[in-house]
């Protein structure tokens, strides 16, 4: 927490509040909301609330990772912030802007799991990666209907929030990973989580950035049964689609050579999340896409530089996918996480596989 005390004696030096926020409405779009047009050059430093739409624009790009879900993940992790290395910093030196933290396990009774999710988002702050913590909350989604279950998602939340109260607010919570299992068919317990998890947090963090997904693998046609908690001044929505990639011989998530009716797979999902955005008035962003389906087709594939190879789709496949699923999100104004840092990044030497870097570029938006 070094880094925040020296914000505050900073803050008291000089008199500034905002950690260099740029208040200045675009010239041309007077009707525009001065802080929606927050300009935040290092997240370290944002130490006011940050609306939803600043925080959209602030997401641009970013990954999925696995440094606190899996066990490989957790160790490498671990293994490199106590050698001194700032993972982060790779991935913020790479082009992507923020992070989507995965959590599998339970902080509750893992103190370890809870100092190195503090690590983690420490150096996401030295490097200005925007970090974005979410819960896999298993327990809830096979059991929805059980008290208890809910009970256990909460209490959890309510240690995260009181772990990074005093963070900068572009640490944000992204309530649940993904709406799979039992809780597909329970909608009034989805609803009712957010509203009670999102209440605990509030009396804790009033004013940080709470995200929540609709039903049904976070399928943005749901979205109107989503019901976002009030007051929305502070909520977000995530959504995704294709997170295990597009298949060749499925009808629902199709993409062979890209012909009209695949791509309208696509834009007709892009659509209806913009349209209930502006309806609603609250940003959205997608947490999870990729351009190949690596758990499907041979798994445990690697291509010549031991990235992951598996799948229907070689790499010249992957680019037309890429390019045409983020060059539709960006015309929205949507930002993404790719899904994820494994299949680009080499942890065990912390570099970026070379024969994944086309794909990744395109994703960012620099090819």
């Amino acid at each position: 927490m070094r880094y925040f005390w020296r914000l505050l004696l900073f803050a008291a030096l000089t008199g500034c509040s905002g950690g260099g926020v740029d208040r200045t409405p675009e010239k041309g779009n007077d009707t525009a909301s001065q802080q929606d047009k927050t300009q935040v050059t290092d997240p370290k430093e944002q130490t006011e609330a940050i609306t939803p739409k600043a925080y959209q624009q602030m997401l641009h790009t970013g990954m999925d990772v696995d440094w606190l879900k899996t066990t490989p993940g957790r160790t490498a992790a671990r293994r490199s912030h106590e050698a001194g290395i700032n993972v982060p910093a790779i991935f913020k030196q790479r082009g992507l802007s923020h992070v989507r933290m995965r959590i599998k396990e339970d902080i509750l009774s893992d103190p370890t799991l809870l100092q190195e999710t503090k690590d983690m988002v420490d150096d996401c702050m030295q490097a200005g990666l925007i970090p974005i913590i979410a819960y896999q909350a298993s327990e809830f989604k096979d059991d929805p209907t059980d008290d208890e279950t809910l009970a256990h998602v909460k209490a959890w939340w309510e240690k995260m929030a009181e772990t990074f109260k005093n963070y900068p607010y572009t640490v944000a919570y992204d309530l649940i990973i993904e709406t799979t299992g039992e809780l597909k068919k329970h909608n009034d317990r989805l609803n009712l989580l957010y509203k009670e998890v999102t209440a605990a947090i509030r009396r804790i963090d009033p004013k940080r950035i709470v995200i929540v997904a609709p039903n049904k693998i976070s399928n943005p046609m749901e979205l109107d049964n989503l019901e976002v908690p009030e007051p929305t001044e502070f909520m977000m929505v995530e959504w995704h689609f294709y997170a295990a990639g597009p298949k060749k011989d499925n009808p629902k998530k199709q993409w062979t050579s890209g012909t009209a009716y695949e791509k309208k797979l696509i834009t007709d999902k892009i659509d209806h999340a913009y349209n209930w955005s502006q309806e609603h008035g609250i940003p959205t962003w997608v947490g999870a896409w990729m351009a190949n389906n690596y758990n499907d087709v041979n798994a445990d594939a690697t291509l010549t530089d031991g990235a992951p190879g598996g799948g229907d789709y070689n790499i010249t496949e992957q680019k037309a996918f890429a390019r045409f699923v983020s060059d539709r999100l960006r015309e929205k104004g949507i930002p993404f996480a790719v899904n994820s840092d494994t299949k680009f990044f080499n942890r065990e030497t912390n570099q970026w596989y070379p024969s994944m870097a086309e794909v990744l570029d395109i994703m960012i938006g620099t090819r």
